[in-house]
């Protein structure tokens, strides 16, 4: 697939991973390394001063980190994004906030090509002002297309 492909966007509560993890009873004994990994991420907080630092290097001498950093590493664009807006990253995709839009304020395309998945969102608010985001996915080798849910003010994203 090489065009923008629209995705559906439901306004039923969504299933998540998330959901089916806490309902499992480990006795506090079991863990994913998944989790384990995103958890020593967010409590990794001198990694995020030291990242800090680093951009104020890059601006400072005329460069745009983000551009750079975003062509070699696509995943960082992502957290950004998600990071810029309030949201939140589950096992299986991401949830966002989004108060104040309704659900047909909201445009998601997809697009598949050879090597990754990437998602155009585009939010239009009321006085006609858009935030347009192109964004590549986690590919995990499935073919599974991206399921968007609008509920309760959040946006969540399965893929």
């Amino acid at each position: 697939m090489t065009d923008w492909k629209l995705v559906d966007i439901s306004d039923t509560k969504p299933t998540t991973i998330v959901d089916e993890i806490d309902n499992l009873d480990a006795g506090g004994l079991q863990t994913e390394v998944d989790n384990l990994h995103a958890n020593f991420w967010q409590e990794a907080n001198h990694l995020k001063e030291v990242e800090n630092r680093h951009l104020q290097v890059l601006v400072t001498s005329g460069m745009i980190p983000e551009d750079h950093i975003a062509n070699t590493e696509p995943s960082r664009k992502l957290d950004w994004f998600v990071t810029e807006l309030n949201g939140r990253f589950n096992p299986d995709g991401l949830s966002i906030p989004l108060k104040g839009l309704e659900i047909g304020d909201i445009e998601i395309y997809q697009m598949k090509t050879d090597n990754d998945t990437q998602i155009k969102l585009k939010l239009i608010e009321k006085d006609g002002q858009e935030l347009e985001r192109v964004l590549n996915i986690p590919a995990d080798g499935s073919e599974s297309a991206v399921e968007a849910n609008f509920f309760n003010n959040r946006l969540y994203l399965r893929w």
